[in-house]
């Protein structure tokens, strides 16, 4: 046979094993770059974080220069009303500087004259980007749970102690954003620098009665494992751990619908606290019903979180933010809430 017929009779497509191979080999190279991919998104993810908290930090900032003052969470029609529905119906300060992060038109929406109902159905039931982590899980919406919402993963800072929003005043508590007072800048006497103003946290799954760690917030059912708290300022890890182990070995309830409101003035919903270290190894906790997903009788560990490896973003009162890593110092985290304690504190 002539040799141009033998070269014509020649296969060119791939045997079994050579397709096999290649397959393979595209796996490989799949597996190897999955990972980079998603810490190129992660890493996207945290910077967007923290441009949130700088730019809530400046809204601080900015609300004092005009009010020389800073807001506090615990906005209503009469501040001096006693009656049950009224002192849990309150609007937080992440509503208050709406005008300063380009939301003025929102801001005018709600009416203190009118029902809950319809700021907590209306204006208060946007999504705003401003108050949103990209790397969280999104919130449960109201038609999913009781009080749920377009979500909230910002909290202003009460603090390092257990105290949470009726009983947030300046005694109680020794963060800059409380519920009972507001705070100027001078009242930071550590320094603004070293004081912690907003960090994130989670919200819950939305599913009351099935506690889901770390999202969902935990009950004692009794206060009384906080107020036993030695130096309620500085809670020992001793102490906390107690806590923890309690409401991990056996809760008496939990709430799923914290990080669900912007504008609800609550430990959980607008505020949080540094008694706990970041990404606190237990569930969020409290002792009676409901600091974090409702009112806040009681008192309550409602700690930073994020979904972000290995800590949390923190805006300081500076408005610069940093990254908090989970093994930070228990009293380092703790003195940094604590915006007069008298101590400068230096991070990792």
């Amino acid at each position: 046979m002539h040799p141009h017929h033998l070269r014509a009779q020649t296969r060119n497509a791939f045997t079994l094993v050579e397709l096999l191979v290649v397959i393979a080999i595209i796996g490989v190279l799949i597996a190897l770059l999955l990972p980079a991919v998603q810490q190129a998104r992660e890493a996207a993810r945290r910077s967007q974080c923290v441009n949130n908290l700088k730019q809530l930090a400046l809204a601080m900032h900015n609300f004092h220069d005009t009010n020389n003052i800073f807001p506090h969470c615990f906005y209503t029609k009469n501040p001096g009303n006693t009656n049950t529905w009224e002192q849990w119906h309150r609007f937080s300060a992440s509503y208050k500087i709406l005008p300063f992060i380009e939301q003025e038109n929102l801001y005018n929406q709600f009416n203190l004259d009118g029902t809950w109902g319809y700021n907590r159905d209306n204006p208060m039931n946007v999504r705003l980007e401003a108050f949103l982590c990209p790397s969280s899980p999104p919130a449960t919406d109201a038609a999913g749970i009781s009080w749920g919402g377009p979500g909230s993963n910002y909290g202003w800072c009460s603090g390092s102690s257990p105290y949470t929003a009726h009983s947030c005043d300046r005694s109680g508590c020794n963060g800059m954003i409380t519920t009972k007072v507001e705070t100027k800048m001078a009242d930071a006497t550590d320094g603004l620098s070293n004081t912690v103003f907003v960090s994130e946290f989670l919200s819950g799954d939305g599913k009351d009665g099935t506690p889901r760690y770390p999202f969902d917030i935990l009950y004692t059912g009794d206060d009384t494992p906080f107020n036993n708290i030695v130096n309620k300022d500085f809670p020992t890890q001793a102490e906390i751990d107690a806590i923890g182990q309690t409401v991990e070995g056996g809760a008496s309830g939990e709430r799923s619908n914290n990080g669900t409101l912007w504008g609800w003035y609550s430990h959980g919903q607008s505020l949080l606290n540094t008694a706990v270290p970041p990404n606190w190894k237990y569930p969020s906790a409290g002792g009676n019903c409901c600091p974090g997903g409702a009112h806040d009788w009681g008192r309550g560990f409602i700690g930073a979180r994020s979904m972000h490896p290995g800590g949390v973003n923190a805006g300081l009162g500076d408005g610069s933010v940093r990254f908090v890593p989970e093994t930070v110092d228990l009293l380092t985290w703790q003195r940094m809430g604590n915006a007069r304690d008298g101590q400068v504190v230096t991070l990792p």
